[in-house]
């Protein structure tokens, strides 16, 4: 666990939690173009939210959302 710890620092769960963040976006753009059958143009630009979305609605993040000063 001690090792976990010392890898995951503030920088690389940072890097990690925008990785996931792309992977939702990406998820979302197959889903509901092949899934739901919209068209690839309007799916992209459902998806492209998403991610600002997570960002928004993640309380660590400072620079704006929930998390923000302001």
């Amino acid at each position: 666990m001690k090792a976990i710890k010392e890898f995951l620092t503030p920088k690389r769960i940072a890097v990690l939690k925008s990785y996931l963040r792309g992977v939702l976006v990406s998820a979302l753009t197959l889903i509901s173009s092949n899934a739901l059958g919209l068209d690839p143009v309007v799916s992209a630009v459902l998806a492209s939210l998403a991610g600002p979305a997570a960002k928004a609605l993640d309380k660590t993040e400072t620079e704006f959302g929930v998390g923000s000063a302001e």
